[in-house]
């Protein structure tokens, strides 16, 4: 298996080419999220947000930084997300959200992150965001400071247990915020419920992983 600098080589070639998409997103996917076009997702007139998938070396492995949100009323209190939000009008683009955002919600600032591409854009209907995830490297991660207005807590999560397939429950209880329960597929790691956006995000990024891994054996 390809670890460390390797794969995140590997993956910086990897992100130019043709992403994956919506087959490897909708492995992730609640049953009832439906698939729309670009013109009907266009026709929504979406908010533009930018995310950070960031890997950084811990402990001799990958691991990838969230944030779960404080509780608020509104569609995503208390998740587990991915450091991110809306594009300001002085973000030059989607990435310099996403590279402002992580600075903003975890203190990781963009001397730190390399830029290795991005994912493929996602629609999230709840909330009306067209999200651009980014992927980035930090070297050097040094200490998280999470945003005490919207961080929760900042979790620190292995890259191999999102590729360990026994880690996904596919039925897992929901509670939407009015009050609706829905059983989705989602990463469980210890007390933390990683699904929807994010967890659809994270499986085109492994989907992608996977396929560098069987590349090299």
């Amino acid at each position: 298996m390809i670890t460390g600098k390797k794969l995140v080589e590997e993956l910086k070639i990897r992100l130019q080419q043709d992403l994956p998409g919506e087959d490897a997103q909708y492995r992730m996917a609640p049953s009832y999220r439906p698939r729309l076009t670009w013109d009907e997702i266009h026709a929504q007139k979406p908010r533009l947000g930018g995310v950070m998938l960031l890997l950084y070396e811990k402990a001799g492995e990958l691991n990838i930084v969230f944030t779960q949100r404080k509780q608020y009323i509104g569609v995503h209190s208390g998740q587990m997300s991915f450091p991110g939000g809306k594009k300001d009008e002085d973000d030059a683009d989607l990435t310099a959200t996403a590279i402002r955002e992580t600075y903003e919600e975890v203190g990781i600032s963009r001397e730190k992150i390399a830029i290795l591409g991005n994912l493929s854009e996602l629609y999230i209907p709840p909330s009306n965001f067209l999200v651009f995830p980014v992927v980035g490297f930090a070297a050097d991660i040094g200490a998280f400071v999470p945003q005490k207005e919207e961080v929760e807590k900042i979790v620190e999560i292995p890259l191999s247990f999102f590729l360990d397939k026994t880690n996904i429950n596919l039925n897992t209880e929901i509670k939407l915020f009015n009050g609706a329960v829905v059983y989705v597929p989602a990463y469980v790691y210890e007390q933390h419920i990683i699904w929807g956006a994010t967890a659809i995000m994270l499986s085109e990024f492994t989907f992608i992983v996977e396929e560098l891994i069987k590349r090299v054996r």
